[in-house]
């Protein structure tokens, strides 16, 4: 139930806190255009057909070749991408931090300042890229290790098919778990205000591994009907619209879907924090009373 609770209270958190997703909507519509700009999604790339007879036999080939200018086109896509990554990856740190501070002053009926929180996002944005950093380090390990099945199990074919399935399994299994459990870290790292706090995620999500796994999947859902959503909106720019203007257009069509992702994602981690402290404190009771000879 921990994990159902955690995500209900996430939708009340972004209903009830108006002025935070407007906070984050600003940054969506800041780095709309900046995207758009960095990150072309037209490399104009040319698609050819040659053909060539042996005999009764024609041969087709299909491709695009790469010459200069297109090595050069790939190259100014990556140096773009490098660029839009390093600053989304500052300004996200920064917003993370001053709205899920927010989030936890709401609920602790405290008022604050959207400048105010964002300055303390200021402050503390290199310690919540490091700790999305080794999170993120860390479920990739988690990923390959739950891959190798499925890598034996493909060597093994036929009879690795069962191999297959099971790592297909655990795969899943293991998204949720560090979804969850990646979940947890920011906000550890805000309500306790040091760094080596985020790293108390681990012993309390494997404590309650089934709670972690449940919201990592429920979270997961809510992500992706966000997404359904938002979604439809860039193919009907890029049909409607030209080239040149769709990209634009169309990020600043997502980008009041973007904010509302993000402040999804922030206050699900508050949410799912608050529920597994109550877990835990009625952890704590149940066992002081065993200790007093009282069953629970």
């Amino acid at each position: 139930m921990g994990a159902i609770d955690a995500f209900t209270n996430a939708f009340s958190l972004v209903l009830r806190n108006k002025r935070l997703y407007l906070l984050v909507l600003v940054m969506s519509l800041m780095m709309a255009p900046l995207g758009a700009y960095l990150i072309p999604s037209d490399l104009g790339y040319e698609y050819n057909q040659t053909s060539m007879q042996k005999g009764n036999v024609i041969i087709e080939e299909y491709g695009t070749p790469i010459g200069e200018d297109e090595m050069g086109m790939i190259m100014e896509l990556l140096k773009g991408l490098a660029i839009y990554s390093v600053i989304a990856i500052v300004v996200g740190a920064i917003f993370e931090y001053g709205v899920t501070k927010g989030i936890f002053m709401h609920i602790k009926g405290e008022e604050y300042s959207l400048t105010g929180i964002l300055m303390d996002g200021l402050r503390h944005f290199p310690g919540v890229i490091l700790i999305n950093f080794v999170y993120g380090l860390i479920m990739i390990v988690f990923i390959a290790l739950a891959a190798i099945p499925i890598a034996l199990g493909a060597v093994l074919m036929p009879a690795g098919i069962v191999l297959v399935f099971l790592g297909l399994l655990l795969m899943l299994f293991v998204l949720a778990f560090t979804v969850g459990l990646s979940a947890l870290a920011i906000p550890f790292y805000v309500d306790r205000g040091s760094i080596g706090a985020a790293f108390e995620a681990f012993g309390v999500a494997f404590r309650n591994v089934i709670s972690t796994t449940g919201f990592g999947v429920l979270l997961g859902v809510g992500v992706v009907a966000i997404m359904m959503v938002a979604s439809p909106i860039a193919f009907v720019t890029q049909m409607a619209l030209p080239g040149n203007i769709a990209p634009y257009v169309s990020a600043f069509l997502q980008a009041p879907f973007d904010a509302l992702l993000y402040l999804f994602l922030w206050a699900a981690g508050v949410a799912f924090y608050k529920e597994i402290q109550r877990m835990e404190e009625l952890k704590k009771v149940d066992e002081e009373l065993r200790e007093l000879g009282i069953e629970v």
